[in-house]
């Protein structure tokens, strides 16, 4: 019974640190173009597990060079990574939009 309550109480210290987790990093994109995630600095690599919520906006493929996230259609979606040994998976908030529209 003490050891669940000790798990219990890592738990609540734990939660700020939880929270943050869930940030999403913002990335606007243009329809047909490609991003590389490690060589931009935006993820951890390699990369073991991705995917995006909707990838009729956008998804995450294995490059030769590491993650690419492709715009496919204009919208917005949520895509994540994941990485061997992370917690957490990394969250972008990705905006595709239509080539030569502002952000």
């Amino acid at each position: 019974m003490r050891s669940a309550a000790l798990l219990a109480a890592a738990c609540l210290a734990a939660a700020p640190s939880l929270a943050h987790a869930d940030d999403a990093i913002p990335v606007v994109l243009e329809v047909g173009k490609v991003l590389n995630l490690c060589s931009a600095g935006l993820t951890f690599c390699p990369v073991t597990s991705f995917m995006c919520d909707d990838p009729k906006i956008a998804l995450i493929e294995n490059g030769p060079a590491g993650a690419e996230l492709k715009g496919i259609a204009p919208g917005t979606t949520s895509c994540s990574l994941l990485g061997p040994g992370r917690a957490f998976p990394r969250v972008f908030r990705v905006t595709v939009k239509r080539p030569g529209r502002p952000g």
